[in-house]
């Protein structure tokens, strides 16, 4: 990114080092602008090498130099490329592995060494801690000489907000080398924190140069992109799901793909170009971050240059106790007072350009006024998650543009009929509260919709006699739909869910809850599961009357005769025809939760991408898995049920002692973490995991298990442990 040195670095290299260097014929350096031109760069080198020009062209020029620089050693250093230079065109012969000749360059973007197949890349880092703190206060200067240590305090927290940027150290340093008391310098945090252009030197002397590689984005829907990452709190980690939801809604990312997929990765892509561009920081692959200065940049042109300071009214994780006054948000577009402390919504605001309004994660948020809503006609994006609101106020239906909205985690248990009048919506988020009512004739109005999330949320789904909720017809009619999270409370909701191609094709999370009758729930191989192929989690909690879990694979024969062995090995994924692999291809997850007498039988083959596996307060529970012949005199048979599991939980199984019964052993090839809390009976590791890295578990617990002097055993499962505090 802009402003960590990279100039400066290469400056010292060419003056320093090349001057004089031993074996290096001639150093050139040369500071590539936005739209370099080919003929002056040649001048430059040409100068540089004593060679004349007169009445030669381009491709002249460039036979000229390649000759001369290819019986020499050189160094040439390209400071600050926007785009791949084309070495061939100005005639610089490119230096073999072992030759002492050089090509160096400097570029904001990394795609830029990739087109140029750079051998080596050097990524430049902000500073760390104690140097940015040793670069501030030398800019600062006799300021932070001041004997009262709060000043020090304040002036250690304005350095932070510097990311460790040199740049911005250096100017921010300057800026405040006059502030002498700790008022001015808590206002300096403010303004860093509401509107940082607004401090002496920011826009020219930082802003500007970092807009460079914002300008220099191919497409809108890039800007567009970075400044919405803006809308979250300095230095907040993102998690990229959210930015790309936020973004279809807007119609940031075009509708050129019909599946959801499709459209999500479409959305990674864009924040993995942004990245690319240094604009973006990687936290890991489901998460990114904003540098608290390419931020303020997004912010500035978010306000015109700061010139309109409402336009982008973000104010987000400031620790507000209440919204700004509605008279603030009349030239709104996009608000943000996400992550505050915010109790009430008590003004009707007028704000006829708003498109985006995020007000989550306002724990305290009870209130919002009746007719909030009334006059935001081009609102698109609304997201109200995570706070404690209990009912949706009058006046929602006249959000007819309104495209993404985000309930989760509220306390709402009633939605208002005039929810169906919000006809454009295609993101509706319900998950995770303790939704009760639907009025009839709602869900079925809201015919554009492609995204509806309602796990933990409401299941009472009325199938004939059977539930007396919303006719399950209603969800059928959502013919659009491409991803749905769904909780069932009934066997015939649940079977009419698998009997739905569309809605069974767009489950990606399931929770079967309640579910009074159902005996049984088979896995893999059932007519439950054949049309939930982007099924990714399921989750079954407080079913009474469940008795069963069956892991029931396509038929699976050992690899060796049992003839000829002693050991049996049955591995599901190794046998199974293509065909039937088809059969629950992406569930990554299964929690089992509150069942008072189920277990789990294993019948056959495997749960082929399953990576965790959650288990919580279900007392019947005696072992993880039990075989139907466990009586059987052959001999010990090794059963690879769970190939990919990485991660297995087990909480509060009174009853739970073994991992398998009889002569079955389970291997676990990928498991890399167990975690035991409360199962006091479970007294020997029976299990074979290689690549078992960490068991979580008391000391109490951990203290009592019995080895039977199997000391292989012991020694490898011994350094994993990791008690809980």
């Amino acid at each position: 990114m802009a402003g960590v040195g990279k100039t400066a670095l290469l400056n010292k290299f060419n003056n320093e080092y090349l001057v004089g260097a031993e074996g290096i014929n001639v150093a050139i350096y040369i500071e590539v602008t936005r739209n370099y031109d080919l003929s002056k760069i040649q001048k430059i080198i040409g100068d540089r090498l004593g060679l004349s020009w007169e009445k030669k062209g381009p491709k002249e020029r460039a036979v000229v130099l390649y000759k001369v620089l290819s019986k020499m050693n050189f160094v040439i250093i390209f400071d600050d490329l926007w785009e791949p230079i084309n070495l061939r065109m100005l005639g610089i012969p490119v230096p073999k592995q072992q030759s002492k000749s050089k090509i160096v360059l400097s570029t904001r973007i990394e795609d830029v060494c990739d087109r140029m197949d750079v051998r080596r890349k050097i990524k430049f880092d902000c500073l760390p801690w104690e140097h940015a703190w040793e670069l501030f206060q030398e800019k600062v200067g006799d300021a932070l000489a001041h004997p009262n240590p709060e000043i020090r305090r304040q002036a250690e927290s304005v350095a932070m907000k510097c990311g460790g940027l040199p740049l911005a150290l250096i100017t921010v340093g300057r800026a405040l080398a006059s502030k002498r008391t700790t008022k001015e310098w808590k206002h300096a945090i403010t303004v860093l924190k509401i509107a940082p252009w607004q401090l002496l030197g920011m826009e020219n002397d930082l802003l500007v140069p970092l807009k460079h590689s914002y300008d220099c984005l191919p497409n809108d829907k890039l800007r567009l992109c970075l400044l919405y990452c803006s809308l979250f709190p300095e230095d907040f980690s993102i998690f990229k799901e959210w930015i790309i939801g936020y973004c279809i809604g807007e119609g940031f990312i075009d509708d050129l793909y019909t599946e959801m997929d499709e459209i999500y990765n479409k959305g990674h892509d864009l924040l993995g170009d942004l990245k690319t561009a240094s604009l973006l920081e990687s936290e890991d692959e489901e998460h990114i971050k904003m540098h608290p200065m390419v931020r303020a940049m997004a912010l500035w042109i978010a306000s015109d240059s700061g010139t309109k300071e409402t336009k982008w009214l973000v104010r987000a994780g400031i620790g507000l106790k209440e919204a700004l006054g509605a008279e603030k948000w009349n030239d709104a577009e996009r608000i943000s007072f996400m992550r505050n402390n915010i109790f009430e919504l008590y003004e009707q605001p007028r704000c006829p350009s708003l498109k985006t309004l995020m007000l989550q994660s306002n724990p305290a948020l009870q209130k919002i006024c009746d007719g909030f809503f009334q006059y935001m006609p081009t609102l698109r994006v609304l997201d109200l998650s995570h706070t404690s609101i209990n009912e949706l106020p009058s006046g929602l239906g006249a959000l007819g543009q309104l495209q993404y909205l985000d309930l989760y985690n509220t306390n709402i248990k009633v939605l208002p009929s005039e929810l169906g009048e919000l006809v454009n919506l295609r993101f509706l988020l319900l998950s995770h509260m303790p939704l009760e009512t639907i009025p009839n004739g709602v869900m079925c109005r809201l015919t554009l919709l492609q995204v509806l999330y309602m796990d933990l949320s409401y299941g009472d789904w009325k199938v004939g006699t059977s539930g007396n909720g919303v006719d399950f017809q209603e969800l059928e009619s959502l013919r659009r739909l491409k991803a749905f999270d769904a909780t069932m409370q009934t066997p015939a909701a649940l079977q009419q869910l698998a009997q739905s191609p569309r809605l069974a094709g767009s489950t990606r999370n399931l929770l079967i809850k309640t579910a009074a009758g159902l005996k049984t729930l088979e896995l893999p191989s059932s007519d439950l599961w054949k049309n939930m192929t982007k099924l990714k989690r399921i989750w079954v909690v407080t079913c009474a009357d469940l008795e069963e879990v069956v892991i029931n694979g396509p038929d699976v024969r050992p690899e060796n005769d049992l003839n000829t062995l002693s050991n049996t090995i049955i591995r599901g994924y190794n046998t199974v025809p293509d065909e039937e692999q088809s059969v629950l291809p992406d569930l990554e997850s299964i929690i089992l939760q509150g069942l008072q007498k189920a277990k789990i039988m294993y019948k056959g083959g495997c749960l082929q991408q399953l990576s965790s596996l959650f288990i919580w307060y279900c007392p019947g529970l005696e072992h993880l898995i039990s075989c139907a012949n466990d009586e059987s005199e052959e001999p010990l048979v090794i059963i690879e049920a769970f190939p990919k599991l990485k991660e297995l939980y087990l909480h509060g199984l009174p009853r739970f002692k073994s991992f398998s019964t009889g002569r079955y052993l389970l291997c676990f090839p990928s498991l890399v973490s167990l975690k035991v809390i409360e199962c006091p009976k479970l007294k020997t590791l029976e299990l074979s995991a290689k690549d078992l890295l960490e068991i979580h578990g008391t000391n109490e617990w951990w203290n009592t298990l019995e080895w039977e002097d199997d000391t292989e055993v012991k020694e490898r499962f011994m350094p994993l442990f990791r008690p809980l505090r």
